[in-house]
């Protein structure tokens, strides 16, 4: 324990000891001057009843100085402000993923399993900042990067509850709000699963290149790879783009996977790694290697500071409870 203003304290102090000597100077050369005089009384001062009210008075004089005392001393304290200081440090891991989501409805069952699956990793993050990109005819950014993990858990949800009742539903029209949700913003009339503009999408949803060159980045990207309408950017392109930034891509594909070997190649090309969900334990697999990515990690400490008023509080009240009993009982 410390205290916030340690020079109040010593000035406190300082003015108590002073004004306690000057009280002392001035008992000790003041004579009483009241109430009638006697002579002969030596025998009274023999008497036990007189030496037990003068043993007494001595004690009740010593508790009302003490009581003064500790009142005065928890009453400096506590304007000196006492108080803890804690120092905290955290491991942060300096990552930035994003999640790219092709909305397209022959993605429903991967994208489900995705959604469960990341609201358990995202859970056990620490430092990192996540985000979420979906796309279709074109992207939509749904999460901007954020280290707020209860908020992109619940982004998930909403995604995984969306997808769902999609499922359910007969033809487009019969699309409710919430079947509706993910392709809000994502339908255009350039065509349908446009996968390089949506992968050049998540790319540039980091904005921070310059400022923290350190930084590991990745992009899980979810699409079937099935491109129906006009790209800007092309996979392949869009893949050289994430190389020349550093950015590792780790892609997940159902079985039926449109050009395949191609899609493998410029995947890895960027250093990250493919998965196919003919494999049951595709989406942990991918879940794994992100979690293995090299990541840069700081640390970060946090001052915590917390007063102590407590202690002090009972010393004045029990101080000024002793000197007011003794002082009226002197009284008497």
């Amino acid at each position: 324990m410390g205290l916030t203003y340690p020079i109040v304290f010593y000035i406190c102090i300082g003015i108590v000891a002073a004004g306690l000597i000057v009280l002392l100077f001035l008992i000790k050369g003041k004579k009483y001057t009241g109430g009638s005089r006697s002579a002969n009384n030596d025998y009274v001062k023999k008497l036990s009843q007189y030496k037990t009210l003068i043993l007494e008075y001595h004690f009740l004089r010593a508790g009302a100085i003490i009581g003064m005392i500790l009142a005065l001393i928890g009453a400096s304290v506590l304007v000196a402000k006492p108080a803890v200081v804690k120092s905290e440090v955290t491991e942060l891991h300096n990552r930035d993923i994003i999640i790219g989501f092709d909305v397209s409805t022959s993605l429903d069952s991967v994208s489900v399993q995705m959604c469960e699956q990341l609201q358990d990793f995202v859970s056990n993050l620490k430092g990192e900042r996540f985000g979420i990109v979906i796309f279709n005819g074109q992207a939509v950014k749904l999460v901007p990067l954020t280290d707020d993990y209860g908020y992109v858990i619940s982004e998930l949800e909403h995604l995984k509850k969306s997808i769902e009742a999609g499922r359910n539903a007969m033809f487009y029209s019969d699309l409710d709000e919430l079947s509706a949700y993910r392709f809000a913003g994502t339908s255009s009339d350039r065509g349908s699963s446009l996968i390089g503009d949506g992968l050049a999408s998540c790319l540039y949803s980091f904005n921070d290149f310059e400022e923290n060159p350190d930084r590991a980045r990745l992009i899980v990207l979810v699409t079937d790879n099935d491109v129906l309408g006009d790209e800007i950017v092309t996979v392949p392109k869009a893949c050289e783009l994430c190389a020349f930034k550093k950015v590792k891509v780790f892609g997940i594909a159902p079985f039926f996977v449109e050009k395949e070997e191609e899609f493998k190649r410029s995947i890895e090309s960027t250093g990250g790694k493919y998965f196919n969900t003919r494999n049951n334990d595709a989406i942990e697999d991918a879940i794994e290697a992100v979690k293995d990515t090299d990541v840069s990690v700081s640390y970060k400490t946090t001052t915590i500071k917390k007063d102590l008023p407590e202690t002090f509080i009972i010393l004045i009240t029990l101080g000024t409870l002793l000197f007011g009993v003794t002082v009226w009982r002197l009284r008497l």
